[in-house]
């Protein structure tokens, strides 16, 4: 599951504090969702935040 802050940034580095809580909150009740529907004890929640960290996923603005 991908999830995607709603403001357009290129890096992670580039979200404001407020936009940080919010794409944290939204990534806590994705994971929640997902253990529950595949009954899981654990997830893992990663960041590719540029293109050597492997970020595939392209800004438009």
């Amino acid at each position: 599951v991908l999830v995607c802050p709603l403001r357009p940034v290129e890096r992670f580095r580039d979200l404001r504090p407020d936009e940080l809580a919010d794409l944290f909150s939204a990534a806590q009740r994705v994971a929640n969702l997902v253990e529950k529907h595949f009954n899981a004890t654990s997830i893992t929640i990663a960041i590719q935040d540029g293109p050597e960290a492997g970020q595939t996923v392209k800004v438009r603005t």
